[in-house]
């Protein structure tokens, strides 16, 4: 899909198709509710599109639902009925209760018209989800930007994500707040009196790059195709762009000249660009000295102070079953000449590299033209000496190293590739003019030998073969499981063994600590299986291959303390762990106050530990080389010719000593300088726009009608 400019993709974004719940809308018939679908949608649109004056929609919005009298909700019985219709019949029996009658008809149907068919339950009209001082949201504008967001967030995650994902994220409170936003824009718009001519919205419209063809002017099949592609008419985009255009006056008024002050990108810049030197010596656990091992006494105490950190996860025994095309595929059983036939398809595109060249173009206002510099390289210039003796070098235009199908004009590719290394072609009608193509350059096309591919492909072919033999095993094994069968002698009746897992836990390790092998789509199965119990009979896993996981909970184990005893190798291990970081540090700390106080160098420190100092000289705060970001950090909590120290790991610490800091001054035009500048800038911008918004909202106090916003978000909040 064409990619939309942000300006008005907010407004104008595609209408996607909307899913029907059938329970709910039979839920809705048997209320009462309003009919849905495509054309209820459209009288909802046309009714939105009016615009009322200021509390026009206020019992449309507001949450407040009286509790009606009970008698007011008795269905009138049918003497009533007959009564209420001979009343009507006979009031029109006059020519006055005929006027009075079509004068009480016509206002309902007025009403009807302006604020919609309410929600019986929630009140308010089904057609607009938020009102901002005169300016209505409307369902339908709602919907069309909340699809709009979704697909795009769909299209980012490659999958689908449902409403209620959507509503957990916060999608529909977004889309709901820019909307707020651009209605109280509008209003303001509306206030200030601020139009815009259709000579000046055509003016912009053709000046959009989106609607701009392979000549860079605006191109009327494109511009048709994307307003095809996100269900716009012309006429509703060119109404919705010109409060976009309105909106961005009233932006582009309070941030206009809004720049960054040099100051504020000067103290940037010196953050980011000072550059420290440092010498650093990495200090091992060896250094903290012996740490004797600890006695029963010092363990005890250290399990009572941490029993959270020792007790067994809870461990179920499974039952499974897998049975996958990669499981059943025996490469063995593939041919040679099988897969020799498979290579010879694919191999261009699967193993193989196309041809490239270093291409170079220059096109001529004539064909005579360039003939008259084709002449000179075959009468033996060279194809430089050429560009040089013509003062062409502005003209020529470096293509790169291209292969062929990325050269955009076909006749020039053509040429191009008929060319040696170090040929030039002749002229060639190209799509916009005489073009001449040089060529320096020639890399072959490679294609990986049959050898070195064949054993990935006839296992390849062995699973995809085996893909038809699981899909009958599958049937077959369900078959003897609706009979009644456990998973096991299910397994057995279609000549195939169960897997029995003594104990894994949710994490797929056993009893020892280590990953339990071999489980066939293992977190998948893992979640399904922590999931279920005992005796259920639970749904089948389908793998990626097109395979089939069964599983059943044999036994569950309960997560429990761990005793001493149990834990004491475990104890010991974080005991001395721990007690090696706490010596370290002290060590650490006592190191940095000598280095400090000129009693100890850290080339001192480093000679009896038998280790180096390494000197790092281009430590910024975005990282330095060789040195954990931690290190880094700490490295500028210091000031210049001081020492410090940072951890590495649970057993070792880096002892640092900062030696200098050069800031180079700032340059307002370097292209960084400019970045930052930029950034700062739209910050600024940002927060002035989202302060004034929030003004703005508050004043006009913007009312949502819930019901209507969860209707056409379709999330059940």
């Amino acid at each position: 899909m064409v990619a939309i400019s942000p300006a008005w993709r907010r407004i104008g974004g595609q209408a996607a198709a909307r899913a029907k719940d059938p329970g709910r809308a039979a839920r809705n018939r048997d209320m009462g509710g309003s009919r849905s679908g495509p054309s209820a949608d459209r009288g909802r649109a046309a009714a939105a599109g009016r615009r009322p004056g200021r509390g026009a929609l206020r019992s449309g919005v507001a949450a407040y639902n009286p509790a009606p009298d009970p008698a007011a909700r008795r269905p009138p019985s049918p003497h009533e009925t007959h009564s209420m219709l001979g009343g009507i019949r006979a009031a029109q029996s006059t020519w006055i209760g005929k006027a009075l009658t079509t004068l009480v008809f016509g206002v309902i149907l007025v009403a009807f018209v302006i604020w919609g068919i309410g929600d019986p339950f929630r009140g308010g009209s089904a057609n607009t989800v938020a009102q901002v001082g005169d300016v209505t949201v409307s369902t339908q504008a709602y919907r069309q930007a909340y699809q709009v967001e979704l697909q795009d967030l769909q299209r980012r995650a490659r999958r689908a994500i449902t409403n209620e994902e959507a509503h957990r994220i916060g999608l529909d409170a977004q889309v709901l707040s820019r909307l707020v936003s651009d209605a109280a824009l509008e209003d303001r718009a509306g206030t200030l009196n601020l139009a815009i001519s259709d000579k000046d919205v055509a003016r912009k419209i053709l000046a959009d790059p989106s609607f701009a063809g392979p000549g860079g002017t605006f191109d009327r099949g494109r511009f048709n195709s994307v307003l095809n592609e996100n269900g716009m008419t012309e006429a509703a985009f060119v109404r919705d762009q010109k409060q976009v255009y309105l909106r961005r006056e009233i932006i582009e008024a309070l941030i206009g000249g809004l720049d960054a002050p040099v100051a504020a990108v000067d103290a940037v810049h010196r953050y980011q660009d000072e550059t420290r030197s440092v010498d650093t010596l990495a200090l091992p656990a060896a250094a903290a000295g012996p740490i004797p091992a600890p006695d029963d006494a010092a363990l005890s105490s250290y399990y009572d102070a941490h029993k959270g950190a020792f007790e067994a996860p809870q461990y179920r025994k499974l039952v499974v079953l897998a049975v996958t095309p990669a499981g059943l595929a025996k490469p063995g059983d593939v041919s040679d000449a099988d897969v020799r036939g498979v290579y010879d398809t694919v191999k261009a595109e699967r193993f193989g590299t196309a041809e490239t060249r270093h291409v170079s173009q220059v096109v001529f206002p004539s064909e005579e033209a360039a003939a008259a510099f084709v002449k000179r390289v075959r009468d033996g210039q060279s194809f430089a000496d050429a560009v040089k003796a013509d003062a062409l070098g502005d003209k020529v235009v470096d293509l790169g190293t291209v292969a062929k199908d990325a050269i955009f004009d076909r006749a020039v590719a053509d040429a191009a590739f008929g060319l040696p290394a170090d040929g030039t072609s002749d002229p060639v009608k190209g799509a916009f003019g005489s073009v001449v193509a040089h060529v320096d350059a020639v890399t072959p096309a490679t294609v990986q030998p049959f050898d070195a591919v064949a054993p990935m492909l006839r296992t390849e072919l062995a699973t995809s073969r085996a893909t038809a033999a699981a899909k009958v095993l599958r049937d077959r094994i369900e078959d003897a499981r609706a009979s009644g069968k456990s998973l096991s002698d299910a397994a057995t009746a279609v000549g195939l063994a169960a897997r029995t897992v003594d104990a894994v836990d949710i994490a797929g390790n056993g009893r020892d600590g280590k990953p339990v092998e071999g489980l066939v789509d293992g977190p998948d199965l893992l979640k399904a299986a922590f999931a279920s119990d005992i005796g259920v009979d639970n749904d089948t896993i389908a793998t990626r291959d097109g395979g089939t996981v069964w599983f059943e909970v044999a036994a569950i184990e309960p997560a429990r303390q761990l005793t001493l005893a149990e834990a004491k190798p475990k104890v010991e291990a974080v005991w001395q762990e721990e007690e090696t970081a706490r010596r370290l540090d002290a060590k650490a700390a006592d190191l940095v106050k000598a280095v400090d106080a000129g009693s100890q160098t850290l080339d001192a420190i480093a000679a009896p530990l038998g280790l180096s100092v390494v000197h790092v000289g281009d430590a910024k705060r975005a990282g330095a080389t060789g040195l954990p970001s931690g290190v880094v950090a700490r490295i500028f909590d210091v000031p210049v010719g001081s020492a410090g120290s940072a951890p590495t790991g649970p057993e070792a610490r880096t002892l640092f000593k900062v030696l200098d800091s050069v800031t180079p001054p700032l340059d307002p035009d370097a292209p960084e300088a400019k970045q930052t500048a930029q950034r700062y800038a739209a910050s600024l911008q940002d927060g002035v726009i989202n302060d004034y918004l929030g003004v703005l909202r508050a004043k006009l106090g913007a009312k949502v009608n819930q019901g209507a916003l969860q209707a056409a978000s379709g999330a059940g909040y």
